[in-house]
């Protein structure tokens, strides 16, 4: 029996992370009937159906267990290529990086500009979103990594063609107006808060609401929120409206007291932020690198929100230390 080749294999994994093989052809830059042909190809080597075809592309259980042997080949020739074609570590070249506006508002610009003084020669690209929307953007090698909020699609396992592995923890805390009458930076108990009207992002209101339920908390009212939570805080700055959100994205406003935030006790809410990859090649070198930029930047922004959380009381030079960005 003839070994199937490295493209056939490509084109089968495409078409099953992509769930199509018109969304595999695009991610692969080649027409649907050669993917077709390809996976077609592969089919008729192994002796078994990968893929039952009828309106949906549906792996067959030997597709589901093939699938994940494939993902660790491709993976292996990778590191093998990289190792063999850079030796040396790189200076140059560029990166793309995707991050949700937690990451982009409070850590990135501290990560970049050390990146930068080290590696002047790498461009940096950013695309700031959904952490659905760009973690499919790596999936598809639009991007090299992402860092995104854990989502209720994660389930533990990350989604089809994504690595996953926990970047940082961050205490969430409960945002409301400066005149809310809540003491500012000390913890409290959404349950011991009798009008509560409360702000949900859409794509973590499943746990969110999770933890309200858990917790016996009282809603008078909710409002979903579709866009960036910029806008949300908004209108929590001028009305009733209060909202969760994470310590890192509201880091800097802890000692500008434009808002009244209060870390959530009883217990403490923890989103977990992660590292989102492409399971068929690992990390390029520049990447790597730039994460140990972006994990130190986040530890030393993340320590304030830790210990207000924790009920320690920070000190003006902790204040005193974050950037200012006006």
């Amino acid at each position: 029996m003839m070994l199937p080749k490295l493209m056939h294999i490509r084109m089968f994994v495409a078409v099953y992370e992509e769930g199509s093989f018109t969304v595999a052809a695009s991610r692969e830059g080649l027409g649907q009937s050669g993917v077709s042909a390809h996976v077609r190809q592969l089919e008729n080597q192994l002796g078994v159906r990968l893929f039952a075809r009828d309106r949906t592309i549906i792996p067959t259980p030997a597709g589901h267990a093939y699938y994940q042997q494939c993902v660790q080949l491709l993976r292996q020739h990778e590191s093998a290529c990289n190792a063999v074609g850079h030796r040396a570590e790189p200076s140059d070249g560029s990166l793309r990086i995707g991050m949700i506006p937690t990451m982009t508002r409070s850590v990135f610009s501290r990560a970049l500009l050390a990146f930068e003084a080290a590696y002047p020669n790498v461009s940096v690209h950013l695309t700031e979103g959904a952490g659905s929307v760009i973690a499919t953007a790596v999936r598809r090698g639009m991007l090299d990594f992402a860092i995104t909020q854990r989502m209720s699609y994660d389930g533990g396992g990350g989604a089809v063609g994504l690595s996953t592995s926990l970047f940082t923890r961050t205490p969430a805390f409960l945002v409301s107006s400066p005149d809310s009458g809540l003491p500012h930076c000390e913890p409290v108990r959404l349950s011991d808060i009798n009008d509560l009207h409360l702000v949900l992002p859409i794509g973590r209101r499943p746990l969110l609401e999770q933890y309200l339920i858990d917790h016996k908390v009282h809603v008078v009212q909710r409002l979903n929120w579709f866009e960036s939570m910029l806008g949300a805080m908004d209108l929590v700055r001028s009305s009733h409206w209060a909202a969760i959100i994470s310590g890192l994205f509201i880091a800097d406003d802890l000692r500008r007291k434009r808002f009244t935030l209060n870390p959530l006790a009883d217990p403490i809410l923890w989103d977990e932020m992660l590292l989102v990859e492409p399971a068929r090649k690992p990390l390029s070198t520049i990447a790597r690198n730039f994460i140990e930029f972006l994990k130190k930047a986040t530890e030393e922004i993340n320590a304030i929100p830790i210990r207000i959380a924790h009920g320690e009381q920070s000190s003006n030079a902790d204040f005193n230390e974050r950037p200012r960005h006006e």
